[in-house]
């Protein structure tokens, strides 16, 4: 279900290269222009930015599920999973609100549907204790995002 592992070498030495320690290899592209047939000869408009926010969700889940993926196979250390992941979780909360249905869709023409998204936090947590760290939510949240109205 997971997408392949991006293949290229890890260790703290790959962290170490980029500042921040986020890997742009399991990052998803997202466009922020519509594209069609004539968009090479007369341009493209820019999507509505609910549309944007909508597909960066999407395709930061897609990449936190590919860092869980390697993490998985032991491509990646705990701390390496850690910091990648960290990363994503931040991205996809600085998005503000999406809109779940779109965003539910976008995922499970994706393979990645409700159920893999559990997976995916449960993970997570487990990365974030394996490293002495709480991931502030789900078992470790005091207010669960349910209850805080949050809709993914």
């Amino acid at each position: 279900m997971a997408a392949a592992s991006p293949g290229a070498a890890t260790g703290a030495a790959a962290l170490d290269s980029v500042p921040d320690g986020h890997d742009p290899r399991y990052d998803e592209v997202v466009s922020t222009n519509q594209s069609s047939s004539f968009s090479w000869l007369v341009g493209s408009k820019p999507k509505p930015a609910a549309e944007v926010r909508d597909e960066k969700y999407a395709g930061y889940l897609i990449s936190l599920d590919k860092v869980m993926a390697d993490w998985q196979r032991r491509v990646l250390t705990d701390q390496e999973a850690m910091v990648h992941g960290d990363w994503y979780v931040q991205k996809i909360q600085g998005l503000g609100r999406v809109d779940s249905n779109k965003c539910r869709e976008l995922l499970m023409g994706r393979g990645i549907d409700d159920q893999r998204r559990l997976d995916l936090q449960s993970m997570y947590q487990e990365v974030k204790h394996a490293c002495g760290q709480k991931t502030g939510f789900g078992k470790d949240a005091t207010i669960t995002r349910k209850a805080q109205g949050a809709c993914c």
